[in-house]
């Protein structure tokens, strides 16, 4: 079982590293340009990846999602090429909200450092 987690991780950080490379490669959307993958979460027993990205000048969160999505069957083509595989998981992107949120607390705990300074 571990060696299946080990490889499940392996294969994980890979798409990680691939996909990263591929959207800095191949987007020319200027609107994606500062969109970078905080996590991905396998569901669905592996059969998928849920892709969260997250970026701060986004304006459109949902359009920037929608392109992300209708390009994964690109990255579906070009992670295979790559990755000598013929299976993959599919790829679905998110918006990683959490981030915002520490944001929001990171912005908080310095208001309330600068009222005890």
């Amino acid at each position: 079982m571990r060696a299946t987690s080990t490889s499940s991780q392996r294969l994980h950080t890979d798409i990680h590293r691939l996909l990263t490379t591929l959207m800095q490669r191949d987007i020319s959307d200027p609107r994606l340009a500062d969109i970078n993958i905080t996590r991905i979460e396998p569901v669905a027993g592996g059969q998928k990846l849920i892709i969260w990205v997250h970026g701060y000048q986004t304006e459109d969160r949902i359009d920037c999602i929608d392109r992300l999505n209708r390009l994964a069957s690109h990255f579906m083509y070009e992670l295979r090429l790559a990755m000598a595989r013929r299976h993959l998981p599919k790829l679905s992107f998110k918006w990683d909200k959490a981030v915002d949120k520490g944001g929001a607390v990171l912005d908080i705990l310095n208001k309330l450092e600068s009222h005890h300074a």
